[in-house]
């Protein structure tokens, strides 16, 4: 099923027939007709020179569109979560029509939302994070009429649940390249929020992109098990120093901001994930940008056009998601120039090219 016949019944009908011919659909037929009686070519003619300037000269009107938003995180995390109510501001800008987005959403709430959003005639529900996607499996099937994206998924469901893979891996493959060349111990320590399928490809990515530059660097990893609590990321950083290891990279959303702090504090060095981090302290060199902002923009854009299928999809370089941030802080300089232009030409790779296949 494709989204744009969902958004077709929630229009009316010249708007529907209007952004079906926008997205490439027609009345008429390219192939040779039967024969037929002048009287009824001329009809069919006059319909569709009708049909034709209707799509021409009518806006759509995108105002019965409805989009809500699920977070599991804060609105104002200052990373992932904030991306996601960022882009649900971003939709509501530019189409005109309602868009609402929870935040902090517990696991034992997840079904209740997403019902609730599909029962008060949401069309599109953007769930921001693979922890929504068993949920989102389903439901689906009851809610026909409901396109569901679900990002940093590594799959999707047809006919009605689009995945939505923001390059993880690649993201953690990066990380783990700079931590690598950077780390003096040969021992890098990756923590992530709570084990799920995005975070497991980012750690995966990590020491895929560690052993690409030095098979013999140690990559230990740490999950904290919430998205918000720094406390707990302070708690792992000061864990993996004990154990040797003198950088630290983290994706855990509000969360990973305490390892930042933690690292300031113990003088390790830092690779920042997702947002720009190295804004969030000192030890933070570079940060290898996931900008699920526009992630979810693309997504809903294609969404709205039929052009997103259900199923797995993926979104990093090529479509800048994934970027690299300027070097800053105190270890601007603990890269070589060699280095950080082997970090650059990884990065310009990666637009064309799956990373995994450098280390198989």
């Amino acid at each position: 099923m494709k989204l744009k016949k969902i958004v077709a019944l929630a229009l009316t009908s010249v708007m529907a027939i209007s952004l079906l011919t926008a997205c490439g659909g027609s009345a008429s037929s390219s192939e040779a007709a039967p024969a037929e009686s002048k009287e009824e070519s001329a009809v069919e003619s006059v319909a569709e020179s009708s049909a034709e300037e209707t799509a021409e000269s009518t806006e759509i009107d995108y105002s019965a569109l409805k989009i809500g938003v699920m977070l599991s995180g804060s609105a104002n995390d200052g990373g992932w979560s904030q991306m996601g109510a960022d882009a649900a501001g971003a939709a509501a800008e530019k189409y005109g029509c309602e868009v609402n987005y929870t935040e902090s959403i517990a696991s034992t709430d997840y079904e209740a939302i997403m019902k609730g959003y599909a029962d008060a005639g949401y069309n599109i529900i953007v769930s921001h994070g693979a922890e929504f996607l068993d949920t989102a499996k389903l439901i689906a099937p009851d809610y026909p009429d409901v396109f569901f994206i679900c990002t940093s998924a590594q799959s999707g469901q047809e006919p009605n649940v689009a995945g939505v893979d923001f390059a993880t891996f690649q993201l953690g493959f990066l990380n783990g390249v700079a931590a690598a060349m950077a780390t003096e111990a040969g021992k890098i320590g990756a923590i992530g929020s709570n084990e799920i399928d995005s975070i497991i490809a980012w750690v995966a990515g990590v020491e895929a992109g560690a052993k690409y530059i030095n098979p013999d660097v140690e990559v230990l990893s740490v999950y904290t098990g919430s998205y918000d609590d720094q406390l707990k990321a302070k708690q792992s950083v000061k864990a993996l120093e004990e154990q040797g290891v003198d950088v630290i990279t983290q994706n855990a959303d509000a969360c990973g901001i305490g390892a930042i702090q933690q690292c300031d504090e113990d003088g390790l060095i830092n690779v920042g994930a997702v947002s720009d981090q190295t804004v969030e302290g000192e030890s933070c060199f570079l940060s290898v940008i996931q900008d699920a902002k526009l992630g979810i923009e693309i997504a809903v854009e294609k969404a709205i056009a039929g052009e997103l299928p259900a199923g797995a999809n993926v979104m990093g370089a090529d479509v800048g998601v994934i970027s690299l941030s300027s070097y800053s802080g105190k270890y601007a300089d603990k890269l070589t120039d060699e280095q950080k232009a082997q970090i650059e030409e990884l990065w310009e790779l990666s637009k064309t090219t799956d990373l995994a296949t450098l280390v198989e």
